[in-house]
């Protein structure tokens, strides 16, 4: 086709007849949308995937690596390990244990007398009295006989 030829001249009647000719005899194209849509949604799949993958692999490993390392990277050899932060308390502090055995424990309740206080006998200076009321009675004595701490040969051995 010349530049002199315009639209609906013969020679572009003939050139198109012979395209529809060529064409016509060309089985109809593939809708190829579908395989492609596909294709688009296996590859994001893929690539979310290998995202999550490769998110879970680093948290482990940093966590394995701090957990076996840990110990190691928070003490060196000539330094004692940190105390630990101050903060808020969840626990009150306990008192001092008190060197008076009779005093009450405090936080503790104490118990109401069931019975109206009687009057206590003056003490008297027998044996026992000596002895606090907090103190354990005194162990029994040994009741093993002494031929029992006392070796012997094996049954069977001559001596």
């Amino acid at each position: 086709m010349t530049s002199e030829s315009r639209a609906g001249s013969p020679e572009e009647e003939i050139f198109r007849d012979a395209l529809h000719r060529t064409a016509d005899a060309l089985p109809p194209l593939p809708d190829l949308v579908p395989d492609a849509v596909r294709e688009g949604e296996r590859r994001r799949v893929r690539s979310r995937g290998l995202a999550v993958a490769g998110t879970f692999v680093a948290v482990t490993a940093v966590t394995l690596g701090l957990a076996l390392l840990g110990p190691l990277l928070r003490q060196t050899p000539g330094t004692e390990p940190a105390a630990p932060a101050p903060g808020p308390s969840i626990t009150r502090p306990t008192p001092a244990p008190s060197p008076d055995p009779t005093e009450p424990v405090t936080g503790m309740p104490i118990p109401a007398p069931s019975s109206p206080p009687t009057a206590t006998p003056p003490p008297s200076s027998s044996p026992s009295s000596s002895f606090p009321l907090w103190s354990p009675p005194p162990s029994p004595p040994s009741t093993t006989p002494p031929a029992a701490h006392t070796a012997m040969p094996y049954p069977g051995a001559t001596s």
